[in-house]
């Protein structure tokens, strides 16, 4: 017995396919990012500088101007945040940042520090 309405289109087979590559896509940019850690500098929101933290062959210091000065400071393998104008120096005594995952934010300066890239180890996080 043939049936006027069947239940699989073409076009189903269509919308099917479209949303399984959506859903690829979007399962793929949640993943973490390949390659050697790379510290990403923020100011107000907006990305002041990425460095690659295994090109840094010297120490190197980026002074942040606003309304509250920032001075990071990028070593081989390492960065932080070296001083604030900020009264709290919260940022400051986070200490040196080496690893995916990690960050360094001064609220006040509105500065963030992150290190991004691949994850090696299998631990998910640290206390202590």
């Amino acid at each position: 017995m043939s049936s006027r309405f069947p239940l699989f289109r073409k076009r189903d087979l269509l919308v099917f396919v479209l949303a399984a590559v959506l859903a690829g896509a979007g399962f793929l940019s949640w993943m973490p990012q390949n390659g050697a850690p790379t510290a990403v500098i923020e100011q107000n929101g907006e990305e002041v500088r990425r460095i690659t933290l295994s090109s840094i062959t010297q120490p190197e210091t980026l002074v942040l101007e606003g309304e509250i000065s920032v001075t990071i400071l990028l070593e081989p393998g390492q960065v932080s945040i070296l001083h604030s104008d900020c009264p709290d120096q919260i940022c400051v005594h986070t200490g040196a940042l080496t690893r995916p995952g990690q960050s360094a934010v001064c609220l006040p300066a509105r500065v963030a520090v992150r290190i991004v890239g691949e994850i090696s180890s299998g631990i998910d996080g640290m206390t202590g």
